[in-house]
């Protein structure tokens, strides 16, 4: 076995299996008519216990999507944020968000062994004789087993760094206070920036379909 193909191999799977994510459906009430939204008050995100700054970031990042997605997006003088939909509806809805996690470097180390279980050959060889009756034919059949015993490589251990962010968002009519779409999901990448990024794309997709944009 080519033992530096294998350690390859594996780090590019352990790299696949930390990009993934919890990501279920939201929750919607079917009842709401968000044709009539023109606008949405973004409120400002608190920063996670364990990174200040963080919520800065995120809301930056959520604004980027927005504008990405084809939304006007206003920054008042008050650090107010406003997603601009339409002049035609009436109603305002709230948009907030919660960081539930937002974990960067964080350290793992996967210890591997390769083990090799050797290898058999084994040769068969038949032959048959006959005097002219079925009865007297005779065969013959001749085994030989090879055996090696195989090798076990103990080896190092492939360290790397993790990063997740978790969010929940609410969004809810600022009237009357109903809420009206609701998500919560994590999502695990290999660097912190990019993984906030993710999480902020996805979120503004989810609510972009909310709207005729």
């Amino acid at each position: 076995m080519d033992f530096k193909l294998f350690k390859n191999k594996l780090i590019l799977f352990i790299i696949i299996s930390l990009t993934v994510g919890c990501f279920d459906a939201p929750a919607i009430n079917q009842n709401y008519n968000f044709d009539l939204v023109s606008v949405i008050n973004f409120e400002k995100i608190t920063d996670h216990v364990n990174k200040p700054g963080s919520g800065q970031i995120m809301e930056d990042n959520i604004s980027f999507m927005f504008m990405k997605n084809g939304f006007n997006v206003s920054q008042l003088n008050n650090n107010k944020t406003v997603i601009n939909l339409n002049n035609k509806g009436k109603k305002t809805l709230t948009l907030s968000c919660t960081l539930t996690d937002y974990t960067d470097r964080e350290t793992i180390l996967i210890p591997y062994r390769l083990e090799d279980k050797g290898t058999i050959e084994t040769t068969i060889t038949q032959s048959s004789a006959s005097s002219g009756s079925e009865k007297n034919a005779l065969a013959t059949t001749s085994t030989t087993t090879t055996t090696d015993g195989g090798s076990i490589q103990e080896s190092g251990k492939i360290e790397y760094t993790q990063a997740r962010v978790g969010v929940i968002l609410k969004i809810k009519d600022e009237e009357t206070g109903l809420l009206v779409w609701t998500h919560s999901y994590w999502y695990s990448g290999i660097e912190l920036s990019s993984t906030t990024q993710i999480c902020a794309k996805n979120s503004v997709g989810l609510i972009s379909k909310l709207f005729n944009n």
